[in-house]
């Protein structure tokens, strides 16, 4: 066999390795295995994950490039501080994305795509009950994401999901849970309706009424845990 028909497989696994590799990183940091601000190890995640340490730094390095991890010279990958700057700058870009994508959701929309938008509009509401608050963040998610991708708009759906990994992976805990689930719960359930109802004005109102509601009540939060800290007396 040449050389030219063993090089693919080869490449196609490494390819999936680092693959596999990133998304593995990128739950660990979803679900606070690794904080903002801590040190991620290639020789220990290579280790856990029971691969070589190629696969490991180059994902650590494509997360680097997307602005998840932040490397030191010397020191190693670190996971990426988000800035109230940059959390007004993302909410922004996704009521820009998302309210555009209504009247492409709208349009495509069939059978199929309700009972998408209704499982995923379901889901989150069981999370919401009585799962963990990265769970319910997850949802949260799915259900927007499962909105956008019934646009059919591939590349604004590739943006809204890196926009999304910026701002989940890059915040805390402690910035998620300031909205009571009642109320976030009837914002997502006047999606749907609006959705269903085929009504584009409608819809556009509540997604862009949401996500600023969101972006402020984070950003409120923000500052408030900073004027607590600064306040703290040790």
């Amino acid at each position: 066999m040449s050389q030219d028909q063993t090089n693919p497989p080869i490449e196609e696994n490494a390819a999936k390795l680092s693959q596999d590799a990133y998304q593995d990183i990128r739950r660990m940091i979803f679900f606070n295995e690794f904080r903002p601000g801590q040190q991620v190890s290639a020789r220990k995640l290579a280790s856990q994950q029971e691969m070589s340490l190629t696969p490991v730094f180059q994902a650590l390095k494509i997360l680097e490039h997307n602005g998840i991890l932040r490397h030191e010279t010397n020191r190693g990958f670190f996971v990426a501080k988000i800035t109230p700057h940059e959390v007004e700058e993302v909410y922004r870009l996704r009521e820009l994305i998302e309210v555009s994508l209504v009247p492409h959701v709208i349009a495509a929309l069939d059978e199929n795509g309700e009972r998408l938008l209704r499982e995923a509009l379901a889901a989150y509401f069981e999370a919401s009950r009585s799962k963990p608050i990265k769970v319910r963040l997850a949802k949260d998610m799915a259900f927007h994401m499962t909105m956008a991708k019934l646009s059919g708009q591939g590349i604004s759906v590739w943006i809204l999901r890196y926009l999304y990994d910026l701002l989940y992976l890059r915040y805390d805990n402690d910035l998620i849970s300031y909205r009571p689930n009642d109320a976030s719960g009837k914002e997502h359930q006047a999606i749907f309706e609006a959705v269903i109802s085929r009504d584009v004005e409608k819809t556009q109102a509540v997604v862009r009424n949401h996500i600023r509601i969101i972006c402020k009540g984070t950003l409120r939060e923000m500052q408030e845990m900073k004027q607590e800290i600064e306040s703290m007396d040790f």
